[in-house]
């Protein structure tokens, strides 16, 4: 088993944290307010680095309204938009779908932010 890089063991813990934030944020299923199941979804695909950890480009859905994304990926894109509105989905993507490759300074940085956001967070 080959051991893991810094950058990916960085980049496991961020998306966890990442995760966490959304999910703690939203509270429930922003498509149906269901509170079972929770799962954080990336708006713009995380595949796009320069929005891979960002908060605003997630959103909490339950498992349930999750799984249509594999099944019919337009009827969820329009879901997706329905729920954040149409001018920030378009934000999103012209913002982020840029590829972008993180240090590992700045990996470190995203983490202790999101860290602090998470703690806050669970403040409230």
């Amino acid at each position: 088993m080959a051991k893991k890089t810094e950058r990916k063991k960085l980049d496991e813990n961020i998306l966890k944290l990442w995760s966490k934030c959304v999910r703690l944020r939203d509270k429930t299923c922003r498509n149906c307010n269901s509170d079972y199941n929770l799962q954080a979804h990336h708006i713009v695909q995380r595949t796009y680095k320069l929005s891979r950890y960002n908060l605003d480009n997630g959103l909490t859905l339950c498992a349930k309204c999750h799984f249509p994304e594999h099944v019919n990926p337009e009827k969820f894109r329009r879901m997706v938009t329905d729920v954040i509105g149409g001018e920030k989905y378009n934000t999103l993507h012209d913002k982020y779908m840029i590829t972008y490759k993180w240090t590992i300074e700045e990996l470190r940085q995203i983490k202790e932010e999101l860290k602090a956001e998470l703690k806050r967070l669970e403040v409230k």
